[in-house]
């Protein structure tokens, strides 16, 4: 046996703890010592040159998503990821394309009363969680 495969590049007994990454709903076991090689240095915060301190609320931050997620665009993401289909599938159940579905969950497109209804119709839903 040649000398390159008796020895593997990952030892299963590293003496370092381990890394648990979840990505895509699998999970990976890495030796802590392997990921510190692929570690990216986060970029340290400009300071500001203004002198006043606005503090940052929950509010604040809320209301900024709210603007960019409108209620029924989150209720009817959550819908499709607690049913667990894509966009596109969800889109073909609703009778809809995926880039309308996609403005529909991000808040560039409202529902309507005729998609609302056929939501309803499939996933057993109140219609008028949708409309706002």
């Amino acid at each position: 046996m040649s000398e390159h495969t008796k020895k593997h590049p990952i030892s299963a007994h590293s003496h370092g703890s381990t890394l648990y990454i979840t990505h895509r709903h699998t999970t990976y076991a890495i030796p802590k010592n392997i990921a510190n090689k692929y570690v990216i240095e986060a970029e340290k915060p400009k300071k500001s040159k203004s002198t006043s301190k606005t503090p940052v609320t929950i509010k604040s931050i809320f209301d900024k998503l709210d603007k960019k997620y409108t209620k029924a665009g989150a209720l009817l993401k959550g819908l499709r990821l607690r049913e667990g289909l894509s966009q596109v599938e969800f889109a073909r159940k609703i009778d809809v394309t995926q880039a309308n579905l996609s403005n529909m969950e991000n808040g560039r497109r409202s529902i309507g009363k005729i998609i609302a209804k056929r939501i309803e119709k499939i996933f057993g839903t109140n219609y008028r969680y949708f409309l706002e």
